[in-house]
């Protein structure tokens, strides 16, 4: 797909309102019709705060800034973003640790809770004793709002990261080969002082009060969770009106492996597998104390629902594990599809298969003796030692594994590549086949056209991913989209890290992170710090209308600018996967050429997104070069065939 960002050479105040908001237009067809109304958009805004449409699937929205409302700060990571029975978008700021409530009209916005004095370190100058470290994935994360809020139950839910554990003395850290004690502020060994990866995490449950606009009366719901540097997941659900069998309502909450086997966590043994520890799992609380006493054995078994599917084993009393085997799931939403209500989550993958599931209770998921789908593409039985193990855990066979411990598949895994092309640990991970998904919403509403019953999981990586479901709700509609490797993609360019719908059906509120880095504690382990398009923004996103097929020719561009064309594995072995925005003008030709400048193999496409089969190749370099239907080089790639 063809990208044009429009420079300075037009206009000086063109020029400050496209470098914040960085118009991308995604269908040729609205070049020449909105240039001058952007320009007209962007000299009646504030400096950094222009409004301009795009176009995704021959379909145009309007984007502007919904926070901050004048200026260029924006929050610090925000996390959370919910569309309350108020009226009110809820958002939560990750690093800052407050909770605001913004306007989604005028753009208003205001503080409601401080939650800085609840943590024993600081994200702005963190430190242990008198040595730097580096603060945790995360921080305040997720924020749920009782179902009956304007009818009596004025709860908000909320969990956070909150202690760091000492510098020494614990936790010591079990691994495979034994016990290896260590000192946290050189976590697995790290010969730089302040890296630690051991914390604390709790959910609590505030009061709302509608006449001061704040929050207060603070109840502990579940606490000495552990928390880590990387893995902390954190996304809170209450169930709808309808959606339980009991008429009840429960708080879910998906807390992460913690990144056990990973990283400077590498020596951490992994749990996602243990029903008795809350890691890797998604959790059901009450929304109220249902009257069991607390003990020494389960101080907070008020909280946890006696209909868990799983009590711990050995005090026997109903833990709060709702289901199993999760890696890091940072989307959770229920969905009424057809009058059935399901549970969906998102889930990071590890170096591919990010997962889509249907969250059952007592239900196995997995991780880390699958990734994705149970189809053996994690193995130790092929050439490639890559995809040998999962958490630093040999997998030997996902079937097998599956079929023993009764597995729920994903109903979707974006980028399912073949076991050979599994890449290692140390490429670029921007070149793994994976979306780095942080969220999952519903839409049910009528507004956009072609939406409805569709999945919207945002990405660290790629924007945001539409999946149109079929009408049960339990699979992808693959008619949909030419390919269903990749769906129907949005927003290409932006880390998104939440979204919220509009009652109406016709906006999307998108909260944008603040920096990036796509695997590892955002920033990564050095501290170092990626720039974001709109750090830290919540954009407002308005649907417009749908162009009509016959719409008039588009002008041929001289130049073009491609900046996310993604091709994957690299080295590969078999199957090249090309991936580009939806859009681009076909057909699309791809051309792969020798190291003599010989063509080897040349293939034309209608689709955004195909295969190419290398398999007959020689091992070598060779060079791919991709235009778009105008003829106009759009990518040219060095290919590594093995």
């Amino acid at each position: 797909m063809d990208i044009y960002y429009f420079g300075c050479k037009l206009c000086f105040l063109f020029w400050q309102c496209q470098s914040t908001l960085n118009p991308v237009f995604h269908n040729e067809k609205l070049l020449a019709t909105h240039f001058f109304s952007i320009i007209l958009l962007c000299a009646s805004a504030s400096i950094g705060h222009c409004q301009t449409t795009i176009t995704f699937n021959n379909q145009v929205f309007k984007i502007d800034t919904l926070y901050p409302k004048t200026g260029n700060n924006g929050l610090s990571f925000p996390w959370e973003i919910t569309y309350g029975p108020d009226d009110s978008l809820w958002v939560t700021e990750a690093h800052g640790y407050r909770i605001w409530k913004i306007n989604p009209g005028d753009k208003g916005s205001r503080m409601v809770l401080d939650l800085n004095s609840l943590k024993n370190f600081n994200y702005y100058k963190p430190k242990v004793g008198s040595t730097n470290v580096i603060a945790p994935q995360g921080g305040l994360e997720g924020l749920a709002i009782h179902s009956l809020f304007n009818s009596g139950k004025p709860y908000i839910y909320v969990v956070l990261v909150y202690y760091i554990n000492g510098v020494s003395g614990e936790p010591d850290i079990v691994s495979d080969s034994g016990t290896l004690s260590t000192n946290n502020n050189l976590c697995n060994g790290s010969s730089n002082d302040g890296h630690p990866c051991f914390y604390k995490s709790k959910v609590l449950r505030y009061t709302y009060d509608f006449a001061s606009g704040t929050l207060g009366s603070m109840q502990v719901m579940l606490d000495g969770l552990d928390g880590s540097n990387d893995h902390n997941s954190g996304r809170l659900k209450i169930s709808p009106t309808g959606a339980e069998s009991d008429g009840n309502y429960y708080l879910y909450y998906t807390i992460g492996d913690m990144g056990a086997g990973q990283f400077n966590n590498a020596s951490r043994i992994n749990n996602a597998q243990d029903k008795d520890i809350y890691e890797g799992k998604v959790l059901r609380l009450n929304t109220e104390p249902d009257g069991d006493v607390p003990n020494v054995f389960d101080p907070y078994n008020e909280w946890i629902p006696n209909n868990n599917p799983f009590a711990n084993s050995s005090t026997a009393y109903t833990n709060a594990v709702f289901s199993y085997g999760h890696r890091n799931s940072q989307g959770l939403v229920w969905a009424n599809v057809n009058s059935n209500w399901l549970l969906y989550n998102s889930e990071h993958g590890d170096k591919s298969d990010d997962e889509v599931n249907i969250i059952e209770a007592g239900k196995n998921y997995g991780w880390p003796k699958v990734a994705g789908m149970c189809d053996d593409n994690y193995n130790d039985t092929d050439a490639n030692s890559n995809n040998d193990y999962l958490a630093n855990k040999l997998v030997h066979n996902e079937h097998d594994f599956c079929a023993a411990y009764n597995v729920r598949e994903p109903l979707f895994s974006f980028f399912n590549v073949e076991g050979i092309d599994v890449p290692s640990s140390g490429a670029n991970n921007f070149t793994w086949p994976t979306i780095a998904p942080s969220s999952i919403d519903y839409y049910d509403k009528t507004a956009i056209p072609g939406w409805n019953n569709s999945l919207l999981v945002t990405s660290l990586k790629l924007g945001m991913y539409r999946l149109k479901l079929k009408p049960d709700g339990m699979s992808v509609d693959s008619t949909s989209t030419p390919q269903i490797i990749d769906t129907i993609a949005y927003l290409h360019g932006y880390r998104i890290r939440d979204i919220a719908i509009a009652p109406t059906g016709d906006t999307l509120f998108l909260a944008i992170d603040s920096t990036g880095s796509t695997s590892g504690p955002t920033g990564g382990f050095s501290g170092v710090t990626t720039n974001v398009t709109n750090a830290g923004f919540i954009l407002r996103m308005v649907y417009i209308h749908t162009l009509p097929l016959d719409d008039s020719q588009p002008f041929v561009p001289k130049q073009v600018k491609q900046t996310t064309i993604l091709v994957y594995p690299n080295p590969v072995s078999k199957y090249l996967h090309v991936l580009t925005m939806q859009g681009t003008h076909k057909p699309l030709l791809a051309s792969l050429y020798d190291m003599s400048g010989n063509t080897v193999l040349q293939e034309s496409t209608n689709q955004d997104s195909f295969v190419i089969d290398v398999s007959n190749l020689i091992t070598g370099v060779y060079v791919l070069k991709l235009s778009n239907g105008y003829g106009v080089n759009i990518s040219t790639e060095k290919i590594i065939v093995r």
